[in-house]
């Protein structure tokens, strides 16, 4: 198969595991859009933890969490290399434009987070986009080592956290947890008051968790591991592995292998929670370990068994939504936190702390029936997303023509 379909410029594997990844990304982002945020870390806080409840989080957890986000990482750090090319082909300066780029997603991404929801990615992926930039003409050997050492520093702040947890004094201790993994009944309803409140009432607590995100997340461990995955995802891209180059048979193998190490390290995380107990002190950083080294072959499989199915013809009506989906990511992307908000929060139905895993899974369900209906829908009359439009716009400076020309 080729790496572009016929009269265009768009890698077509791309644009499919784009389109899965956007789908893949809201079966843990629907807890971060429906409970209190120190749930999203501590699951226990999320239900009653068992039976169905467990299974859903667990089976939520080993298949999809941090697995989706680092292919829309590595896919990210693919659309880099790939910008830069056409840049140069075009005679163009791929920093200048790179910049311009990067600037206004990150625009974007603060108005994503501070106006409509605090997870935002957006803002995460345009400043590290900006460092990753520096790679993209390196080889796939050094992008290698260099995304193996970025992706390690999150390990070493773990190890280096556990050890501050376990020297504090009881009370600060005590404290740490209730501020950030134990929080009390009345903290909880807090929170739960002010997102079911209206807009302006969910500043106070959206400004703090977005603020939290930038300021402490960013900078100690999700910024590294983003940078790891965006320079991985470029070596992905120069080997062929994104492109659909490889043999089915090496999709295979490459897939068997990452579905049998990575599962079982993830599992092992589960486990290790489960005896501890969920203890502060050894889950929220040593615990988590086990999902980052695991996470990136979980992706691996999930990646070659989609580009095994593409090679092979299998479901074309569902990849040509998916597709569809990935040509119009970010557009996809926010609609679904519009979605989700109307769903959860004040200004919409109101049910944030009060849905449950089996109606969280429902709620994803419904929320990629619309994407995989209104994308193919909007592609058939428009070039592009809406915002794909506007960010294209402001990059170029000119605007590009967005409704097709329907033939009579």
């Amino acid at each position: 198969m080729p790496a572009s379909r016929q009269g265009t410029d768009r890698i077509d594997s791309l644009d499919v595991l784009r389109g899965f990844a956007i789908l893949g990304i809201l079966v843990m982002n629907i807890q971060a859009f429906s409970m209190i945020s120190q749930a999203y870390i501590n699951p226990t806080l999320g239900g009653t933890f068992e039976g169905v409840d467990f299974w859903l989080w667990a089976l939520s957890h080993i298949a999809f969490d941090s697995k989706f986000l680092a292919l829309f990482a590595g896919l990210f750090g693919a659309g880099i290399v790939v910008m830069a090319e056409r840049a140069e082909a075009a005679g163009a300066v791929p920093w200048r434009q790179h910049r311009r780029r990067m600037g206004i997603l990150a625009l974007i991404g603060l108005i994503h987070a501070y106006g409509i929801w605090y997870g935002d990615i957006l803002f995460i992926y345009a400043a590290i986009g900006m460092i990753a930039f520096a790679f993209r003409n390196a080889s796939i050997r050094r992008l290698l080592v260099f995304a193996a050492l970025f992706y390690t520093v999150p390990l070493v702040v773990a190890l280096g956290m556990t050890g501050l947890l376990y020297a504090m004094p009881g009370p600060e201790y005590d404290a740490t947890v209730a501020a950030y993994w134990q929080p009390s009944a009345e903290a909880i309803a807090a929170q739960q008051e002010a997102y079911r409140s209206g807009w302006l009432g969910q500043m106070a607590q959206r400004v703090p968790d977005a603020a939290t995100m930038h300021l402490l997340v960013l900078p100690m461990e999700e910024g590294w591991r983003v940078l790891g995955l965006m320079l991985a995802g470029m070596a992905a891209l120069k080997s062929g592995l994104l492109t659909g180059a490889w043999s089915v048979r090496r999709y295979a193998r490459t897939g068997l292998l990452g579905a049998a190490v990575g599962p079982p390290i993830v599992i092992a995380g589960v486990v290790f929670n489960q005896a501890t107990g969920w203890e502060m002190k050894t889950s929220l950083y040593l615990g988590a370990m086990f999902n980052h080294i695991g996470a990136p072959l979980v992706t691996l499989a999930w990646v070659c068994g989609v580009l095994m199915a593409l090679k092979r013809g299998l479901w074309a009506p569902l990849l040509g939504r998916l597709r569809a989906v990935g040509q119009t990511a970010l557009s996809c992307y926010l609609l679904t936190s519009v979605l989700c908000v109307a769903v959860f929060y004040g200004h919409g139905l109101g049910l944030f702390g009060q849905a449950d895993r089996i109606l969280q899974f429902l709620i994803v369900l419904a929320v990629w029936a619309v994407l995989l209906i209104v994308a193919p829908a909007w592609l058939r009359r428009f070039h592009m997303g809406p915002v794909e439009w506007l960010w294209r716009w402001g990059v170029r400076g000119e605007r590009p023509a967005l409704r097709r020309q329907i033939a009579a």
